[in-house]
Formats: structure tokens, C-alpha cells, sequence
């Protein structure tokens, strides 16, 4: 192989990276926002199931907000989603997502985008008309 093979193979190398890398990124961030998404949505269930309301934030999945049935921390913590921000609760469409108002978060998987990343933790019947 001369240094002119390598040197091709090289910078095609490079190229590949180059082109694959940012969506294999944005790909993982996905994947972690989804599964914290998730994770929340079975917490709020398993609140729900012990106390028999919905909590109004996501911080009542860590501390007791005083209610009659609350079986301690649901979650360890509140994640951030990946790209630096939080979640939020929708009481309305019994939805945990990531809010429309992010400045990092790709437009497309925030509330309302085509991609957008959310749960529907209501449980059911009643929960499959709040999927869309």
C-alpha cells in the first residue's frame, strides 16, 4: 500500500466519522429522553396507585407533599433530559414531556413537534385518547 492509498483511506475514514457521528448522537439523546420519559410515566402510576391522585409536579415523586398513602421516593431524583433542561407534568392531557419552550431541545421532540417525546401515564381506556 503506497502513502497515497493511506492517505485516501484515511480521509475517507474521517469522512464517515464526520457524517455519522452528530446523528448517532442525537440519536442517543433520544433514546435517554424517552427512557427518562418512561421512567417518570411508571413513578407517576405507582403514586397514583398508593395515593390516589396524580401529583401536581415532578418533585412529589421525591418528597411527600402530605398525602395519606405515599410510600416513598418514586424516583431518586428528577433526571434532566439530555439536553439540559427538565421535564414537565401536562395535569390536562396526563402527559410527562419535554416542554415547547427549550432552547436546546430539537423543536421536533418538544410538546407539539413531530417527533415529540412524551408518555401518557394515565392508564386504560380513558389514557389512549391523550395519546395524540
Amino acid at each position: 500500500m503506497t502513502r497515497i492509498q493511506l492517505l485516501i483511506l484515511i480521509v475517507l475514514a474521517v469522512v464517515i466519522i464526520a457524517l455519522t457521528l452528530p446523528p448517532w448522537l442525537e440519536y442517543r439523546k433520544v433514546l435517554q429522553a424517552d427512557s427518562d420519559v418512561d421512567l417518570i410515566a411508571t413513578a407517576i402510576r405507582k403514586y397514583f396507585k398508593h395515593t390516589g391522585e396524580y401529583p401536581q409536579e415532578l418533585t412529589d415523586l421525591i418528597t411527600n407533599p402530605g398525602l395519606d398513602g405515599w410510600k416513598g421516593n418514586y424516583l431518586e431524583s428528577v433526571p434532566e433530559n439530555p439536553w439540559g433542561g427538565s421535564y414537565q407534568i401536562l395535569q390536562h392531557s396526563y402527559k410527562v414531556c419535554i416542554p415547547p419552550n427549550h432552547p436546546r431541545v430539537p423543536a421536533k421532540y418538544q410538546l407539539g413537534g413531530i417527533a415529540e417525546i412524551s408518555r401518557v401515564y394515565l392508564e386504560g381506556e380513558e389514557g389512549l385518547k391523550y395519546w395524540w
